[in-house]
This record gives structure tokens, sequence and C-alpha cells, in this order.
């Protein structure tokens, strides 16, 4: 799938916002023949004469990489958008805040903003802490901002989940799809909805060919297991301890003869950015090694400052429109469902 164009990006954010708001003054034409780093250095200089922005909501890490991950996200999505102000904001641990993106925003000539969070799951960032820091820094700049959803089963984070998992898999033996188990790893949220989130996105990036290490005939026999490194079950080790028993069922279930028998577990973080809990898959993969040294543990990269997030967090912000409730509290914010 070509990613989308400068011109393409910006009509698409702009007919979102003309379905939202009435049609605003002083809308600079962009010019489409500019490479990314001057479109993004053209944006980040523009100041006042535009009423529409988008503020990039990241998570925020002391993790100077994964800090830099997001900074890099903000800068695609300022490139795809040569005419719209773009600002990003981070929810704790660095700055700048959320509110004070909007206010840079709002000191830019922004009246009507799109926030835009950086958040692979609805859950207790989405639903709560990010509206209530929208909230708050919307009321203090004098502006209206509406939130998009999170990526959840976005066909380009399901693609780019494919993709790494594939790059994990290049050069490796071939294993039978009953050897193999998929161990998706999440972050953690006490919602109650973690587990089936993880699970349907899994499930979900098995569902194209060639996704997964499956043959043809049965492209969904490959197991799945879960496991969340904070704040829900099955924790990260009862993942790992879940994936392995998995392998050795698989062992004793096989047909008798001499052909060598290979387990492998793929595990995979559903991790946006490098931080602290990156960290603690690694040290968890590494355990699994010295605990299981006959299963071959295949550690997946995290989805990281991809051209496809960029693209996926726009197209969100695009279809804010189509946010269930369609209406606005008193700040300004979409309130969630």
């Amino acid at each position: 799938m070509p990613f989308l164009s400068a011109r393409a990006a910006q009509g698409l954010f702009q007919r979102s916002f003309h379905r939202l708001f009435p049609p605003a003054r002083g809308v600079l034409t962009a010019d489409h023949d500019r490479p990314l780093a001057s479109s993004v250095a053209a944006n980040r200089g523009w100041q006042g004469g535009q009423t529409r922005g988008l503020v990039v909501v990241g998570h925020g890490t002391a993790d100077p990489v994964g800090a830099g991950e997001t900074r890099r996200i903000a800068e695609l999505v300022a490139g795809m958008l040569p005419a719209a102000a773009v600002e990003l904001g981070f929810l704790e641990v660095i700055g700048p805040s959320i509110g004070e993106a909007l206010q840079r925003l709002a000191d830019r000539g922004c009246t009507e903003v799109v926030a835009a969070p950086l958040l692979l799951f609805t859950a207790g960032h989405a639903r709560r802490d990010v509206p209530e820091a929208v909230s708050e820094g919307a009321a203090k700049a004098g502006l209206t901002v509406l939130q998009s959803e999170a990526f959840g089963c976005h066909p380009d984070i399901l693609a780019l989940a494919r993709q790494r998992r594939q790059e994990a898999l290049a050069g490796l033996e071939t294993v039978p799809s009953e050897n193999t188990v998929l161990l998706m790893i999440g972050r953690g949220s006490s919602d109650p909805t973690a587990h089936r989130q993880l699970h349907d996105f899994a499930l979900a990036t098995c569902q194209a060919p060639s996704a997964c290490p499956t043959s043809a005939s049965s492209p969904m026999s490959l197991r799945i297991e879960l496991g969340f490194v904070a704040a829900a079950r099955p924790t990260l080790a009862e993942g790992i301890a879940n994936a392995a028993a998995a392998v050795a069922a698989a062992r004793q279930a096989r047909p008798a003869g001499p052909t060598r028998f290979i387990g492998r577990v793929l595990v995979q973080p559903h991790l946006l950015f490098r931080g602290h809990v990156e960290e603690q898959v690694t040290a968890a993969v590494d355990r699994g090694r010295h605990e299981y040294p006959e299963i071959e543990w295949v550690r997946v990269q995290r989805l990281g400052a991809d051209p496809l997030v960029a693209r996926a967090l726009l197209e969100r912000a695009a279809a804010v429109t189509a946010f269930p409730g369609g209406s606005r509290n008193e700040s300004g914010s979409q309130p969630h469902a």
C-alpha cells in the first residue's frame, strides 16, 4: 500500500475539519513538491494565519531513544501536513506537556485542534488521562479540541506488526506452525478489555497471507499466547511459561519418527517505542531462554518510528467525526465512550 502523498494527506485532514467546523480563512497553500525535511522545517517555523491544528500526544518516557522516536513520528506527521500547525505534547515524564503544546497551537493562531494520541489501545490513558489533560489544556488555551481514537487494529499498525515479525524470521529455518507459538506481549492495563483487545490484535495479524508462519491449508493453526508486563493477566512470566508448555505439548503430540523437533516461540512486544517496558520484556525473554533452552526464542522488534505509524495517526485524526457520541464538552474535548 503506497504512503499518502502530502497532497492526499492534507486533503484528508482538511476534509475532516470542514465537516467539524465552518471553513476557516487564511489557510496556507502547501508546497507539495518540497521534500519531507523541508516541509517539517517550514511547518515548525510558521506562525499565525491558520485556525486548524493537530497535537500529537505521546505517552512520555525518560528513555532518550524512545523520546526521540516519538518526536520523529511528530515530524513525519508534520511533513504529511505541510499547511497545518502540528505540535507534540507528552502526557507525563517529559515535556512539552499536552497543555503546553495546545498553548503553542493557540499562539500560532489555531482555534480548533485534534488531539491524536500515540496509544495502541483504548484503556486508561485513552479514556481518562489524555482527555483530562486535553480538557484542562483546551480550557486554558481557549481552544476547541477533539480527541481521536487509539490505533487498535488499524490496518497500517497490523501491517507493521506483520513486517516486524517477518524481519525477525528472515534467514531462520522454517518451523511447522504446530511447533510455533506467538507470544504477544502488551504493556498492561487494569481496563477489563485489555486482554480482549490484545488478543484481537494478535489474531488480526495472522489474517493475511504469510502473516504467520502457518500452512496455507490451516492459516490459523498457530498457537497464540498473551503476556502483560503490568496490571493484567497473564503476567509476562506466565505468558512465557504458557508458551513453553504449548511447545512441550506439541513435542509430545508429534508423530514418531526420525525428524528433529524444533519448537519456536515468537515473542512480539506490542510496543511503539523503546522504554523501560521493553527492557523488562528483553530480560524476561533472556530468562525464558535460560529456563527452556530446548526452545528457540525469537525476539520481534517494537513498531518504532515508522512512517506507517505516522500515517495511521493521521488517519485516526481525520476520522475523528466518526468517534462515538460526536459531541463536545464545555472545554471542547471529545468525550469517550
